[in-house]
């Protein structure tokens, strides 16, 4: 009779173990095919985006026709999250929106930004010079560097923001999502990140300008008598060709993202170029 009972305890135990492992089985079988599934549904919304963007026109002046498109009637350009079907999410900065630190033509607009993020006045001009000396310019009175490798040449990422002295981990934090590596020769503050703006405008303005964004009722128009800056030589209103886009697809637990910088080209041979 105890024989019979240790079989029977035997064999339950390895009955139990064959469930555990075959749940374990599909569970890693179901894993891996909602991992599969992610990847082709972010590569699904990369393609309808991208034909989007170069089929339809950006300009707030024909939000008509961007209406009536699935994408378009839900897109913005200053890098506010937005969903597009179930489990697919999109985000989309102008670069022309962000503030360049190539080189040393927006140095003062850059001290501008790190005293509205809290630096001393002082802190922001080494910052700034530590920058430049960086990217191969003179350095002056200011620079802190000491003992560092320092690249001499254009930043290759914003990453490299982190070797600057005087950016720490919590103030690149907060510049990163600001500032472009790239060269704009054009600013279109329709399209910059909030912080950016209450660097120059007021907080009243600001406020206001960011509801009518969140809204969908910006306008050239109402942004110029708002804040009274106008389109010219260095300003545009219009999203320009660079465009830094975030993808995100999820199927259950799997989710799958991409991040890239894309510069569109409708007209060329050649319509998407990948810059990162």
């Amino acid at each position: 009779m105890i024989q019979v009972l240790l079989l029977s305890a035997i064999l339950s135990m390895m009955a139990l173990q064959f469930t555990l492992s075959s749940r374990q089985q599909v569970t890693i079988a179901t894993d891996l095919q909602n991992k599969i599934q992610a990847e082709i549904k972010l590569r699904n919304l990369e393609s309808r985006l991208l034909f989007t963007l170069l089929t339809l026109s950006k300009n707030d002046v024909d939000r008509a026709l961007q209406q009536e498109d699935e994408i378009g009637r839900l897109w913005n350009f200053y890098g506010k999250p937005f969903t597009v079907s179930d489990g697919a999410t999109v985000s989309i900065q102008d670069v022309n929106g962000l503030l360049s630190v190539y080189g040393v033509s927006n140095s003062d607009k850059l001290k501008k930004l790190l005293l509205f993020l809290g630096k001393q006045p002082q802190e922001a001009q080494i910052i700034s010079s530590n920058l430049q000396y960086w990217q191969g310019y003179e350095s002056n009175q200011f620079t802190t560097i000491k003992g560092n490798v320092v690249r001499g040449d254009h930043l290759l990422s914003v990453g490299e923001l982190k070797n600057i002295d005087g950016i720490d981990d919590k103030l690149y934090r907060r510049l990163s999502p600001l500032v472009t590596r790239l060269q704009n020769v054009l600013f279109n503050p329709m399209t910059a990140p909030l912080p950016l703006l209450q660097a120059e405008l007021s907080p009243e303005i600001c406020m206001e300008v960011e509801k009518l964004r969140k809204e969908g009722k910006l306008t050239r128009q109402r942004f110029s008598e708002l804040t009274q800056i106008q389109e010219g030589d260095s300003i545009t209103f219009a999203p320009g060709m660079r465009l830094q886009i975030e993808l995100t697809a999820s199927v259950g637990a799997s989710v799958a993202k991409k991040r890239f910088i894309a510069y569109l080209r409708p007209e060329n041979r050649f319509p998407v170029v990948w810059f990162q």
